[in-house]
C-alpha cells in the first residue's frame, strides 16, 4: 500500500501541491501580501510581530538571527528584506492591485485550523532572483516536529493574495549597518534624553539662584536709599 503524504500531512502529496501553487515574487520590488493567522493561541500584538517573523524564517529558509535583529520596525528572512506589518485586522483585508488570491489556485485550496482568525497586510523586499515559490503555508509547532511538509490543510499561517508591486525596493543594507543604525538611532534618543534631563536639572538650579540674587540685589538697592540724607534746602 502506498501512503501519500506525511505524518505531518497524511493523504496529500505535499511535493506535488508546492509545485503546482505558486506565489508570484517580484525581484527589486517591494512585495504586499495578505496573509491570514489563527487565533487559536491568543495572540497579543508583539505575539504577531514575533511569529511573523518566524513564519518568514521558514519560508525563505533565512536564519533565525535575521528576524531577532529589528530594524526600524522590520525584519529579515534571507532573500526577505524590510518584512514590515502593515495592517492587521479581524476583517478580511483587501489590497488595491491584487494579482492573485488564494481561491485562483488550480489545486487544492488551502485551509486554516478551526477557530478565529486574523488577517494582516504584510510588505518586503524581495532581494532574491525567484520569480515565483510554493504558496505559503505553514502549520502549527506541534505538527512541525513530526513533519517537514508545508501542509496546505488545516494550517495556522497562509497566504490569502499578492499585490501587484507599485515600488521598487530600498537600497539593501547589511545587518552590520542595520546594527549601527539601530545603535546609533538609540544612542541619539538616549542623548536627546540627556540633554533634556540636563537642561530640566539646570533650570531647576538656576532658576532657585536667580531668584535669591534678584532679591538681594533690591535688598541692597532699598537699604542704600534709606540710608542716603536728604538733600538740604537752602532759604
Amino acid at each position: 500500500m502506498t501512503t501519500i503524504g506525511d505524518l505531518g500531512c497524511p493523504g496529500i502529496d505535499v511535493d506535488k501541491w508546492r509545485d503546482e501553487n505558486r506565489a508570484p515574487l517580484f525581484p527589486a520590488k517591494v512585495n504586499r501580501w495578505i496573509l491570514v493567522r489563527t487565533t487559536r493561541d491568543d495572540p497579543t500584538p508583539d505575539d504577531l510581530k514575533n511569529t511573523l517573523a518566524a513564519t518568514f524564517e521558514r519560508w525563505f529558509a533565512g536564519t533565525p538571527l535575521d528576524p531577532a535583529l529589528p530594524f526600524n520596525g522590520t525584519t529579515r528572512s534571507a532573500a526577505a528584506d524590510l518584512i514590515r506589518l502593515e495592517r492587521v485586522s479581524t476583517e478580511r483585508l483587501t489590497l488595491a492591485q491584487t494579482m492573485r488570491r488564494r481561491e485562483d489556485l488550480p489545486g487544492l485550496s488551502p485551509s486554516l485550523a478551526p477557530g478565529g482568525v486574523v488577517w494582516l497586510e504584510v510588505s518586503f523586499a524581495y532581494r532574491g532572483q525567484l520569480l515565483s515559490m510554493p504558496w505559503p503555508v505553514r502549520t502549527g509547532a506541534e505538527v512541525q516536529l513530526r513533519s517537514h511538509a508545508e501542509c496546505p490543510v488545516g494550517t495556522d499561517w497562509m497566504l490569502d493574495s499578492v499585490a501587484f508591486p507599485t515600488m521598487g525596493a530600498p537600497a539593501e543594507m547589511s545587518s552590520a549597518d542595520k546594527a549601527g543604525a539601530t545603535l546609533g538611532d538609540a544612542a541619539s534618543k538616549g542623548g536627546s534624553a540627556v540633554s533634556s534631563a540636563a537642561g530640566k536639572a539646570l533650570d531647576s538650579l538656576w532658576m532657585p539662584l536667580l531668584l535669591v540674587g534678584g532679591g538681594a540685589v533690591l535688598f541692597l538697592f532699598l537699604k542704600r536709599a534709606l540710608t542716603e540724607e536728604a538733600p538740604h534746602v537752602r532759604t
